[in-house]
């Protein structure tokens, strides 16, 4: 009979699912076609009323950032975290009770905080035992929602994230480090720079640095990209634009008075090819795309984050010293500028990139749940 892994998850941002797809085609790499693996967004299939709040988050992160780091660190308490379970249990249970006795999964992987709780008691109700492991995708400073002490695995990003976990209660012989899930192909399909550049059409010496604000296009990237055009560096840039359609519009139409080749991308699923293109990456301090930049050996410049989930994000990369921070354009170019000036600062980063970087966790990941087939 063949094994089944159900995956639950919640479409708040990106990064949840670009998780979970990363494991998928982890455990596809490794076996196959041979596992039955099944991705669900849990509020969506189990509670309509609750999916109306978590289609809330895009918006509320984009419009009242400050007010999704209030309520971040107001939630980030066990007392309160026990109400809202109360308050959202009878909306959700009685479905998601249903759904693992229709599905009946080997084994259950959760990459979201919000239904660990939940799962650990539908997975009582259900009747049936079932493995349940779960995989934190905050990688330095984890919040308290994800521990759930009653799992059978959590599986984290950093020895800072296990501690956390250990200090907010998770039993320690039931955590491992394996780095943040990325998919497989930010590893096993790179070349050398040279050869992916004139794949790309660009040119193979110069310089390259790669814009990108996440789904959203967001960080000041127009900003940024007409610093850089008042000094004479020899560089080309690429640009993703992400969902914001008038930025990709304006810098597409702007191109010919730059002074640097420029290519401009919407929405696109060739980000690990356009990585390979480059030598440094300015971009939102998303987990994701942090460990993505750091498999392909890029040096990072943050100029934007969430408050609260991504400030531990913010903090590792200037603490590892794999990148720069700065929300302001004028100094991004200056760093920009210093960087390319001091050849050995640059390489200094990238040597600590190769040391701090897991890029293979996800196939780590992947043979740790099917330990549990």
């Amino acid at each position: 009979m063949t094994k089944k892994i159900l995956y639950l998850f919640s479409d708040t941002g990106g990064g949840h699912r670009s998780a979970a797809t990363a494991i998928i085609r982890a455990v596809e790499h490794v076996y196959k076609n041979e596992i039955e693996q099944e991705r669900i967004d849990v509020f969506a299939a189990c509670s309509g009323f609750l999916n109306i709040f978590a289609k809330l988050y895009a918006p509320v992160i984009k419009y009242t950032p400050k007010l999704w780091g209030q309520l971040y660190y107001w939630l980030d308490d066990q007392k309160k975290l026990e109400m809202l379970e109360k308050v959202s249990g009878p909306f959700i249970l009685n479905e998601l009770v249903k759904l693992i006795q229709e599905k009946k999964p080997d084994v259950i992987v959760s990459v979201h905080p919000m239904v660990n709780h939940l799962t650990v008691e539908a997975i009582r109700q259900s009747g049936l035992k079932i493995p349940f492991i779960i995989v934190i995708t905050d990688p330095v400073t984890l919040h308290r929602a994800w521990i759930t002490p009653a799992v059978d695995m959590a599986i984290v990003a950093t020895d800072a994230a296990k501690q956390l976990a250990v200090q907010y209660g998770m039993p320690e012989e039931k955590i491992k480090i394996f780095g943040m899930p990325i998919d497989p192909k930010f590893f096993l399909e790179t070349s050398g720079k040279q050869k992916a550049r004139k794949k790309g059409r660009l040119n193979p010496e110069l310089f390259t640095i790669l814009l990108m604000g996440g789904g959203e296009g967001a960080g000041k990237m127009d900003e940024i990209i007409e610093n850089l055009n008042k000094l004479e560096l020899k560089i080309q840039v690429i640009v993703i634009a992400g969902r914001n359609k008038s930025l990709e519009a304006k810098l597409k139409k702007d191109m010919p008075k730059f002074k640097f080749p420029m290519k401009v991308f919407g929405f696109t699923d060739k980000v690990h090819e356009i990585m390979a293109e480059s030598d440094i990456i300015i971009t939102k301090a998303g987990p994701g795309t942090i460990a993505e930049a750091m498999a392909m050996n890029l040096p990072i410049i943050i100029t934007s984050w969430l408050p609260g989930q991504e400030e531990g994000n913010v903090e590792y990369v200037v603490r590892e010293n794999v990148g720069k921070v700065s929300q302001d354009p004028v100094k991004v170019v200056e760093i920009i500028n210093e960087l390319l000036s001091d050849k050995k600062a640059f390489e200094e980063m990238k040597a600590n990139i190769r040391r701090a970087s897991r890029p293979q966790a996800a196939l780590d990941i992947a043979g740790q749940i099917l330990s549990y087939l």
